[in-house]
């Protein structure tokens, strides 16, 4: 089919296919240019604004709401004069005629076409594959879906072990589930770790109660009309409720090659992120530039700003080039950055490694001719921000080796020692185009001008305006030194202040409720044992007389009461949000519930007088049983990994 050239003298009305990150970027960056189209059309799949796709696995931890990832609502779009169309996906690009029909019979005229229709998952052909719960990890739709699944001590199989599915798999673990990660490749996220770091990461997610079978690959998915397990190469089955499959993803071109475009991998486009068709440009995860496809945040903004400007004809005329690319792992607790080689690529590249005495910090640079081709960090991610900016900038860092490097003189590092780190990066001397925020593809320019736009002079409003911190949160401490540059000298002092406040506080929080947690678990101990001792006398011989077991059950009881005070006063006084999942209504129903009725048994006085008889108590009586029988299995269930935990971590330590 041969398109039809642009007609000049009708207005323009670009109409973008897609409304995930890469059409938001494409109107955030259109919007900055007078010369952008007359109109602009998005037309989505999916039922909502856009969200930022990479907080789906905060989403399905619980650590974020649907609200905080929707980036832009409608009207957003209608602020710039955009219409939005959602839940209506287009099926047929007409080059011919210049027009797109959507599933809902819908037809939509266009002069220029952006194609960013992003990717899919990829779903190995493997027998069992469509069955019922089994479900990729890529939409909102996806995450309802795995919710809806998620019943707490249920089992469920991640199969790949790589960034999404690891991220999957802490998600599901938080709901309660019971989670194994199949990975057909020994070490973890290979093609962003080394073996070491690898083995540290594994080791780590195991003592919070994941397990992983790696090195063999899932055969089939078993079951007769839902998932009941999955069967590995080497004849192992792993019972199963629920199947996430996170083996990678590829570009959706199907639209693109029905329509005659040119399509390899994905939508090939060239520098100006045109397509085979002069009219249609291609943008995101569904492109293929020279050869190579992209599944990250950074190269997707990129292209959106190469494309915006010949969109609007602004007489620039950038060409896109691939960025260097970082990956970061969105699990509190395990901080991990990685960008570039993992090792060495030929003779000529040298590497440094250092780990910490107690095992617990590993870090590596690939140089080349005294320069970082490649980096990764574990277990302490404060230097990622200098290291990726003398990655980006190229810069010579020779000169830095530790002073026992007998070549450094002459710009190589083959030793084994650490390079030598400034005490901090000075944000100044960063490029505006430089990337603050990884999960968000912030810049430093973003982050200033949105600071001097709207006044902002607080890490949470720079949050609320930009995103910059809002995700894994690593990067928070250099969003502050760049919106320090934005401010004046009182300001400055303002946020610092608030930083060493908000530090002070964590730490205060941390404190509190860790030993709260301390003496909650030793009276709840204290009070499941003599509760056992007071209904089964005979299996505790040596507790002692009957009465003594009443009253440390009486006491511990009062013990426990009091520590769930004091947990009541820690959440209001350090404003901790708790969700409307198994851990808020253990907290704020369970628990009061129990405590409640067992006061009432203990102390049957302070019950109402008419109700102050046997019949009256033995309602009361028997319900306290059922809400310690359910709190104890809740308990046994929750913390069942815990001793197993602090063991592996005291094994890391020695």
């Amino acid at each position: 089919m041969t398109a039809l050239p642009a007609q000049t003298d009708q207005p323009q009305h670009l109409v973008v296919i897609g409304n995930g990150m890469a059409a938001t970027a494409l109107i955030e960056e259109l919007s900055k240019h007078p010369g952008r189209p007359a109109r602009i059309t998005v037309i989505g799949d999916e039922p909502h604004g856009g969200y930022n796709r990479i907080l789906l696995s905060s989403l399905l931890a619980g650590d974020k709401s649907l609200a905080e990832i929707v980036t832009h609502p409608p009207v957003w779009y209608a602020e710039r004069g955009v219409t939005l169309l959602t839940g209506d996906p287009v099926t047929a690009i007409d080059r011919q005629d210049r027009v797109v029909l959507t599933a809902s019979g819908r037809t939509v005229s266009w002069t220029r076409l952006v194609l960013a229709t992003g990717a899919q998952p990829m779903r190995p052909p493997i027998p069992g594959i469509h069955l019922q719960g089994v479900l990729g990890f890529r939409s909102i739709a996806d995450v309802d879906a795995m919710l809806s699944a998620t019943v707490p001590g249920s089992r469920a199989v991640v199969v790949g072990g790589g960034i999404l599915g690891l991220e999957a798999a802490w998600g599901l673990l938080r709901r309660g589930m019971q989670v194994q990660v199949v990975h057909m490749v020994e070490s973890l996220m290979e093609r962003q770790l080394d073996s070491q770091a690898a083995e540290m990461l594994r080791r780590d997610l195991e003592g919070h109660g994941i397990s992983f079978v790696t090195g063999v690959s899932a055969a089939a998915i078993e079951g007769e009309t839902r998932a009941e397990s999955v069967r590995l190469a080497d004849g192992r089955a792993l019972p199963a409720d629920l199947v996430v499959v996170a083996a990678g993803i590829r570009p959706n071109a199907a639209l693109a090659a029905m329509a005659g475009l040119s399509v390899g991998r994905g939508v090939l486009v060239g520098d100006d992120m045109r397509s085979s068709d002069p009219d249609i440009y291609a943008i995101g995860e569904c492109v293929e530039h020279e050869g190579q496809c992209f599944g990250l945040v950074m190269p997707v903004r990129d292209m959106a700003r190469v494309c915006a400007h010949h969109l609007a004809e602004t007489g620039h005329n950038p060409a896109f080039a691939p960025p260097d690319l970082a990956a970061k792992l969105k699990i509190p607790g395990i901080d991990l950055f990685s960008a570039g080689l993992t090792a060495p690529a030929n003779d000529d590249d040298s590497e440094l490694v250092y780990v910490s005495p107690d095992g617990g910090i590993y870090k590596k640079l690939v140089l080349r001719a005294g320069r970082i081709v490649g980096a990764m960090l574990y277990g302490d991610v404060q230097d990622s921000a200098q290291i990726w900016h003398w990655m980006v900038a190229g810069a010579d860092v020779s000169h830095l080796c530790p002073p026992n490097c007998a070549q450094a003189a002459q710009g190589a590092c083959p030793c084994r020692g650490w390079i030598e780190m400034p005490a901090s990066l000075d944000a100044a001397l960063l490029p505006d185009e430089a990337v603050v925020c990884h999960c968000n593809g912030v810049t430093k320019g973003a982050i200033l001008a949105c600071a001097r736009t709207e006044g902002l002079t607080s890490l949470e409003a720079v949050k609320a305006h930009t995103g910059a911190g809002s995700g894994c949160g690593q990067c928070l401490a250099l969003t502050a030194a760049v919106l320090a540059l934005a401010l004046t000298p009182e300001q400055s002092r303002q946020l610092e202040q608030e930083q060493q406040h908000s530090l002070r506080r964590n730490r205060a929080m941390g404190f509190g409720f860790r030993w709260w947690h301390r003496a909650n678990a030793v009276m709840m101990s204290l009070l499941l044992l003599t509760g056992l001792v007071l209904h089964f006398p005979g299996i505790l011989p040596l507790a002692g007389r009957f009465e003594w077991s009443y009253r440390l059950h009486k006491w511990s009881g009062l013990g426990t009461a009091g520590a769930y005070l004091l947990f009541l006063g820690l959440t209001l006084v350090f404003h901790r949000r708790w969700k409307l999942d198994i851990d808020g209504l253990a907290m704020f129903l369970l628990m009061p519930l129990m405590l409640l009725t067992g006061l009432l048994f203990l102390w049957p006085a302070l019950l109402p007088e008419h109700l102050f008889t046997l019949a009256g108590i033995t309602p009361v009586a028997l319900g306290h049983l059922l809400l310690a029988a359910i709190a104890g299995a809740f308990l046994l269930q929750h913390l069942s990994s815990a001793p197993f935990s602090w063991w592996r971590k005291r094994a890391l330590r020695r």
